[in-house]
């Protein structure tokens, strides 16, 4: 079948509300003009079969488009709900606060869900708490998994295990990170205690945080790093930059706390090297060395 033909009977067993058919051939289309328009088709049919996950995973490829219009959040609420991702629900909701209707019509409908589930499901809810309550006892590779697997957890149960987290010392710092970051992306207004790389205990406000790697000096940073290595060696350019957006990640959400010269920690992150320690260093740089150092220990974690 031409594309053309493969349109016109996706959209007849579309308009029949044969939606198992009609996911399939919009999927065909999908991959041969992967546009937001075929993406809504598919997404639209895979929902109306039931086909949460995949849904979800289409309509991710373009979130920035679902979440310009009522009717393509709404698709999109309706897959995360029906797959039972109530986080990103909530962080879809909250990143479309100032749509206000929409937004408090969405909220009862994942109220409900959420509801639903705690009744209907009180078991599997108590288990996943469980689980996210005691992150830390999995090795850190491993971490992530459970951080995906409390996507499901209700509002409330996540946020009330997220604050015990963020200063448990035996957790993986990017996991750590990571759930700080949920809590910004789900609106968190209150204070709550996170334990910073260096140990030391900050408070903040997660809601007025901005998304990790964002902030002034982070940009900063990284418009040091490429004037230093400039486009001479475009592989190495980005295995630098990649390094780098992980070292911001460890240093979040208190950039400023680690970085106090942003020359000087990418010059120290390009000459680092274990067998030739960096000498004739000032006391902000060599705290900047042993912050360097911490973020290796912490990654070489995440081979074990």
């Amino acid at each position: 079948m031409t594309l053309e033909e493969l349109y016109q009977a996706a959209q007849a067993a579309s308009t029949s509300q044969k939606w198992s058919q009609a996911a399939s051939l919009w999927e065909r289309v999908y991959q041969a003009q992967q546009t937001p328009k075929f993406n809504f088709q598919l997404v639209t049919a895979l929902v109306a079969d039931r086909q949460y996950s995949a849904a979800i995973n289409y309509a991710a490829e373009f979130e920035g488009v679902y979440r310009r219009s009522d009717s393509a959040a709404s698709l999109y609420l309706r897959a995360l709900i029906g797959s039972q991702q109530f986080i990103p629900a909530r962080m879809l909701i909250v990143a479309r606060v100032t749509h206000r209707d929409w937004s408090k019509t969405a909220s009862r409908e994942l109220d409900a869900a959420e509801r639903a589930a705690t009744s209907e499901m009180a078991a599997t809810m108590k288990t996943a708490m469980r689980r996210f309550y005691h992150l830390s006892d999995q090795p850190a590779i491993a971490q992530a998994e459970q951080i995906q697997a409390a996507q499901r957890l209700t509002y409330e149960k996540y946020v009330t295990a997220a604050k015990f987290l963020l200063v448990d010392p035996f957790l993986h710092q990017l996991a750590r990170v990571e759930v700080l970051d949920t809590l910004r992306a789900l609106g968190v207004s209150e204070t709550v205690t996170f334990q910073w790389l260096d140990q030391t205990v900050i408070s903040c406000q997660p809601s007025a945080l901005v998304p990790v790697g964002t902030d002034s000096l982070a940009k900063t940073v990284h418009a040091a790093l490429e004037a230093r290595i400039g486009h001479q060696n475009a592989s190495l350019s980005q295995e630098l930059t990649a390094s780098l957006r992980l070292q911001l990640m460890y240093l979040y959400p208190r950039t400023e706390l680690g970085i106090t010269d942003a020359n000087a920690w990418v010059r120290l992150m390009l000459n680092q090297s274990p067998t030739t320690p960096a000498t004739n260093l000032t006391a902000g740089e060599e705290k900047m060395v042993h912050l360097q150092s911490v973020i290796q220990k912490y990654n070489s974690e995440l081979l074990l």
